[in-house]
């Protein structure tokens, strides 16, 4: 009798670390799970703010490039004017 009641005791704590694995495993899988949501989730939000701060930063450049292309354009103008100038005060200077 005595041998049975040990038996049957050994038997339910082998069966009490079989449950505790497998709720371990189980816990560590929804733990991994948790984990893997929050971290795509946030590489998500990461991904959004990089993409608007591109399209921030693409529209900033297109705007001073037209900028520059104005004050080159500007440039050239005054370039021109001055060499136009420096012509004719050059033929001026000739004739006297």
């Amino acid at each position: 009798m005595e041998q049975a009641i040990l038996e049957t005791i050994s038997h339910a704590a082998k069966q009490d670390q079989t449950w505790h694995l497998v709720a371990l495993v189980f816990i560590g899988i929804v733990a991994v799970s948790v984990l893997f949501r929050w971290f795509t989730a946030r590489l998500e939000r990461v991904e959004n703010k990089m993409d608007h701060q591109s399209s921030e930063f693409i529209h900033h450049l297109k705007t001073a490039n037209q900028e520059m292309l104005t004050v080159i354009s500007q440039n050239q103008q005054t370039t021109t004017r001055a060499i136009h100038l420096m012509d004719r005060l050059e033929t001026k200077l000739d004739k006297i």
